[in-house]
């Protein structure tokens, strides 16, 4: 692929955003103000996902590379797609689980147009008592231990692979380290780097590209920059491990990002050793001030050519990956042993269906399943039903912003007094959280595919 004109422009990711409205308007408004190469897309039909991508990339007349964040495979994201297991689950059925859910990602996502899924997550999230665990990422995780996070997430790439895709591992170095949320504030790696570095350590060569988080590692960086603008974290991958691939951002929109402008921020992170600058608030602004940056002096003209061909190939190998059928799933075959009892214990072999379902933390594909499926779904603005029936369902994952939150008195009064068989669906630690006096069980992740397959069965 050449390389545009002006460089600093496919350095440059920009959002489309299809379920907030956004579409080919905003992509040719990118085109025409600068010349983009790279966009992050979510949400929409995966139809009309496909079209965009077809008609920007005729417009620009040059390859375009979509993202997305595809942990839980196209259908996370797109319409029409197949919703999987979260990464905790796959952690738990193994590597052929991960490698099925990345194989079957990989196809489905190659033909929306999306060649670069950002995923996976090599975090770690560990658990016990006094244990550090980071409140975002949870059932996004392979696993506690790095062992598992290798085994199940490289299967899970070699899949996606497979199936057409090229995997972005997150988030560099490590946010199992930190028990804040780099979405909306400061975060602070409290835990020894050397574990939540050894999955992408293992895995480098395996890795064609791989997302710098928002986090600050004292121990890594004693200046305490965020490790996305940190040349000492940037040095450890690009010098003392000489990584070659691309090397992305988390979203600049995030708190963790820094204060002041983030269009000199964005120079830092070049600087450093970074290659794409994922969904700036202001993509033309940011383009603009780029090469600027550059033509001024501040900006070493070097590295940015040097980002730009790094790009440049993972666009063009995207665009020489073949598209792939899919094959049938197995996932179900596993799915029963995923069940855990909760503390208080199981009923047994009655899986009575929920009569509702308590959103504390959900997904939208979650929510959007249950209510298709005629479970109603309710917040903690709803007051506590009485009677409760039979059977609830608790939506209890880690949410952007909030971490896992308490379950409300009211109704946790209400469990332990009526005892209704208690599904908890979501973060690890969810199952430690619940009423002690609760029983029912405990199902790993949000996804849909883990809940129609836990339910279905139920019925049985």
């Amino acid at each position: 692929m050449s390389l545009p004109q002006r460089l600093t422009d496919i350095l440059v990711a920009p959002a489309i955003r299809l379920n907030r409205g956004e579409g080919l308007a905003e992509g040719l408004r990118y085109l025409r103000e600068f010349d983009p190469s790279v966009f992050l897309v979510s949400g929409g039909d995966a139809e009309d996902v496909r079209w965009l991508h077809d008609t920007l990339e005729e417009q620009a007349n040059h390859p375009i590379l979509f993202a997305a964040d595809l942990e839980r495979g196209a259908g996370q994201q797109f319409e029409g797609m197949t919703p999987l297991p979260d990464a905790w689950a796959l952690g738990l059925l193994g590597p052929e689980a991960a490698y099925d859910a990345g194989f079957r990602t990989g196809c489905e996502a190659a033909k929306t147009g999306v060649r670069w899924v950002l995923g996976p997550v090599l975090d770690l999230h560990p658990q016990g008592p006094g244990i550090i665990n980071s409140p975002i990422i949870a059932h996004r995780a392979f696993g506690s231990e790095p062992m598992r996070v290798i085994e199940t997430a490289g299967a899970w790439m070699k899949g996606l692979q497979d199936g057409g895709c090229f995997a972005c591992a997150k988030h560099f170095p490590g946010h199992g380290a930190t028990s804040r949320d780099s979405n909306t504030e400061v975060a602070i790696a409290e835990a020894m780097a050397a574990p939540h570095l050894q999955p992408f350590q293992d895995l480098l060569p395996n890795l064609p590209s791989i997302m710098v988080g928002h986090l600050e590692y004292p121990e890594l960086d004693p200046e305490s920059r965020p490790s996305s603008r940190s040349p000492k974290v940037l040095d450890l991958l690009r010098r003392d491990w000489e990584y070659p691939g691309v090397v992305t951002t988390d979203r600049l929109r995030m708190t963790g990002y820094g204060d002041g402008p983030v269009e000199l921020l964005a120079v830092e992170s070049l600087a450093a050793g970074v290659d794409v600058l994922l969904d700036p608030p202001e993509p033309v602004l940011m383009a603009m001030s780029l090469n600027d940056a550059v033509e001024r002096g501040d900006l070493d003209d070097e590295v940015v050519r040097r980002s730009a061909k790094r790009v440049a190939k993972l666009i063009a190998d995207a665009k020489e990956a073949p598209e792939v059928r899919p094959k049938p799933l197995m996932l179900g075959s596993g799915a029963r042993r995923l069940l855990r009892p909760l503390a208080g214990g199981s009923p047994g072999r009655n899986y009575p269906r929920p009569g509702l379902a308590l959103a504390l933390a959900a997904t939208h594909d979650s929510v959007k399943f249950l209510k298709e499926w005629g479970v109603p779904v309710l917040s903690t603005a709803n007051p506590v039903p009485s009677p409760l029936p039979e059977a609830i369902l608790i939506l209890w994952g880690a949410s952007e912003g909030m971490g896992m939150p308490s379950l409300p008195g009211a109704w946790a009064e209400a469990i332990h007094r009526q005892h209704p068989t208690l599904y908890v669906a979501g973060s690890p630690d969810a199952a430690e959280a619940a009423p002690a006096s609760a029983r029912g069980f405990y199902l790993p992740g949000l996804s849909p595919a883990l809940l129609a397959l836990l339910f279905a069965e139920g019925e049985d």
